[in-house]
C-alpha cells in the first residue's frame, strides 16, 4: 500500500511469505515490512527478503518482525546480525525520519503486556504485526494493543497478520487504521 504523509511517499507491506518478489515495486521515500517475510522461520526465505529488501528503492527501509519470524524468537542476537546496514530493525523503539514519528511495539500475535517505551508527544505512525482487538481483527485482535493505540492516538496504525482484512482501512477516532498484508489468504503460502 502507499500511503503519502508530509510531502513523503511511504510504501508499507506485511506477510508476504517468501512471496516478496511478486509486490509493486516504486520508488517511495520509506519502505516497511510489517513483518511475516518468510514463513516458519525458513532462512532462505528470510535471507532473499533481506537481499530484496535492502535494494528496494527508497532512502530507508523499517522492519518489525511478525510472528513467523521465528529467528527473532530463537537467537535474536543472529537474526540481528542478518540485516544489512541500510533497513532498520524496530521492536520497542521510536524513530524519527524526516520529521514523521514511528512507533513500534512488538505486537506479533498480541502484546502480553503493555509497552514499556519512552513515547513522542506526538505519533505520526504506530507499526505491529498485528491488529488491536476489534480493529479488522477477524476477532484475533489484542485488547492491551487496543488500550495502547487508545491511549497514544496515532495518526496511523499500520499492521498485518489478519489475512482475511488484507488491503482494508478504516478510521476510528482520530486514527486511522491499515491492514497491509500483501497475501489474502493463508493457503496462498
Amino acid at each position: 500500500m502507499l500511503i503519502n504523509y508530509k510531502n513523503k511517499q511511504i510504501a508499507v507491506f506485511a506477510d508476504t511469505h517468501g512471496m516478496h518478489r511478486k509486490l509493486p515495486i516504486k520508488e517511495v521515500d520509506i519502505a516497511i515490512h510489517l513483518g511475516d517475510a518468510c514463513t516458519f522461520g525458513n532462512n532462505a526465505q528470510f535471507t532473499d527478503f533481506l537481499d530484496w529488501f535492502s535494494q528496494y528503492p527508497a532512502k530507508y527501509k523499517l522492519f518489525v518482525a511478525g510472528n513467523h519470524e521465528l529467528q527473532w524468537e530463537e537467537s535474536p542476537e543472529a537474526f540481528l546480525q542478518m540485516f544489512p546496514k541500510n533497513i532498520i530493525f524496530l521492536e520497542n523503539s521510536t524513530i524519527c525520519i524526516e520529521d514523521i514519528t514511528f512507533v513500534s511495539v512488538p505486537a506479533r500475535m498480541g502484546l502480553r503486556s503493555t509497552p514499556k517505551i519512552n513515547l513522542p508527544e506526538k505519533v505520526d505512525f504506530l507499526l505491529t504485526h498485528a491488529p488491536p482487538k476489534d480493529v479488522l481483527d477477524n476477532g484475533f485482535g489484542c485488547p492491551i494493543l487496543k488500550k495502547f493505540v487508545t491511549k497514544l492516538k496515532p495518526v496511523y496504525h499500520l499492521f498485518g497478520h489478519i489475512h482475511e482484512t488484507a488491503g482494508q482501512t478504516i478510521g476510528e477516532s482520530k486514527t486511522i487504521f491499515m491492514n497491509v498484508a500483501f497475501l489474502k489468504s493463508c493457503s496462498d503460502f
